[in-house]
């Protein structure tokens, strides 16, 4: 074990800024000295060995603070207090996603869909159970179609496994238009000829002037006339720009809500501030209302590049809204977002914006009846401070900013 924590010692001195063969060999002959100790006078091994693990734990926390009071480090943690490095870190997180999605290649996808003409192109699937229950269709009833529909400029089927390979049909593309990176929003890493498939995914180009309802009716009516076909009324017919643009909408508006709510806090931050100093602090709330948009759209863009929030299967049925799970989770990371904006806008400074030091906590919960409780926190630039009280109904002191420094102070006298 001694061996073990020699081992330790030896890299965790790698972090001591100078003398480290000095520090090295103090700690070890310490913990080494320690443990002869204690074992000449008898006691227990099993009490030995817990007393060395914690002068050994002392050793790392020992080389830790002599690390962090590195002038870099002490700079790099002033550096994080910083709103820059806040706006840094958001701005290298959309710059990652957009590298590592091509191009942000899914979101650009569900808003132009990279296919000519694409307004005329549909999904044609079977109905089920649920409302939006969609099936794929049979071989054969597709046959029919190509056969007896005079609505559509041309139809095709595809079908694709979990290995991104798709098979289709031979006017897949003639009907699509083009020979695409991926198709309702799935990448697609090899395309080969379909054989052998009983259930199709069914796409279809509509004929100028034909509506989406006109197609579907038609479809019904043969699939009613074709033979060994149950309920024709299960057939239905969806614009494929529609279908997918569904997951976009759909967590957008999750999202949205977010960034709504952040910045509806924005204005009611903005108007307390004029009744409260007599002027805004436009450098504070400018930094509030970039935090309230694209800290929740690096979320929206996580969900569409990276989950199978936009999975859908051959027949278009998206698979999010099966996943239940999913959408509760997104709603807990978006109220966590708008939970850490404001604590984290709350902890900064008025005038600087570098996050408080130094928390004082002053009086005491078990008198707060007639005391005020709370917490204190400072700008060690000495802009103010802000006051936090323990309770929201604090009737004696209630929290908030004080200015401590002239800079910070309006430039116009404040009306009464």
């Amino acid at each position: 074990m001694l061996f073990l924590y020699r081992i330790a010692i030896l890299a965790a001195s790698l972090a001591v800024p100078r003398s480290r063969a000095a520090w090295r060999s103090a700690w070890i002959s310490e913990i080494r000295h320690y443990r002869k100790m204690l074992r000449q006078r008898g006691l227990r091994r099993r009490y030995v060995r817990v007393r060395t693990w914690h002068h050994f734990v002392g050793a790392m926390l020992n080389a830790w603070c002599l690390f962090t009071g590195r002038p870099s480090v002490v700079w790099f943690h002033s550096a994080m207090r910083s709103p820059a490095f806040c706006l840094g870190a958001i701005a290298l997180a959309l710059a990652l996603i957009a590298a590592t999605s091509h191009g942000f290649a899914i979101t650009r996808a569900m808003l132009f869909p990279p296919y000519p003409d694409a307004g005329r192109l549909i999904v044609i699937s079977q109905g089920g159970i649920l409302q939006n229950d969609r099936h794929e269709v049979p071989a054969a009833l597709l046959n029919y179609w190509r056969s007896h529909d005079t609505t559509l400029a041309g139809i095709a089927g595809y079908h694709w496994n979990r290995h991104g390979t798709a098979s289709v049909t031979q006017d897949f593309f003639t009907v699509l238009g083009t020979r695409p990176y991926c198709f309702l929003l799935r990448r697609v890493r090899q395309w080969q000829p379909l054989a052998g498939a009983r259930e199709l995914g069914v796409l279809g180009r509509l004929k100028p002037g034909v509506t989406p309802d006109d197609a579907q009716v038609e479809l019904r009516s043969l699939a009613a006339r074709y033979g060994g076909y149950a309920d024709s009324e299960e057939i239905q017919v969806t614009p494929l720009v529609t279908r997918t643009r569904q997951p976009l909408l759909a967590y957008a508006g999750l999202c949205g809500t977010a960034v709504l709510a952040l910045l509806l806090a924005a204005g009611s931050g903005m108007r307390t501030d004029r009744r409260r100093t007599g002027h805004i602090r436009r450098k504070y709330w400018a930094y509030f209302c970039a935090k309230a948009v694209f800290v929740p759209l690096v979320l929206a863009l996580m969900i569409w590049e990276y989950t199978h929030a936009t999975s859908f299967s051959p027949a278009g049925r998206a698979l999010f809204v099966a996943k239940p799970l999913f959408i509760w989770l997104v709603i807990l990371a978006c109220a966590a977002i708008v939970w850490w904006s404001i604590w984290d806008q709350l902890a900064r400074c008025r005038a600087c914006l570098r996050t408080l030091q130094y928390p004082v906590r002053i009086g005491s919960m078990g008198a707060i009846l007639f005391d005020h409780s709370g917490t204190e926190l400072v700008c060690c630039q000495g802009h103010g401070s802000y006051y936090l009280p323990a309770v929201s109904s604090d009737y004696i002191q209630r929290g908030g900013w004080t200015t401590l420094d002239i800079e910070d102070a309006p430039s116009h006298p404040v009306p009464h």
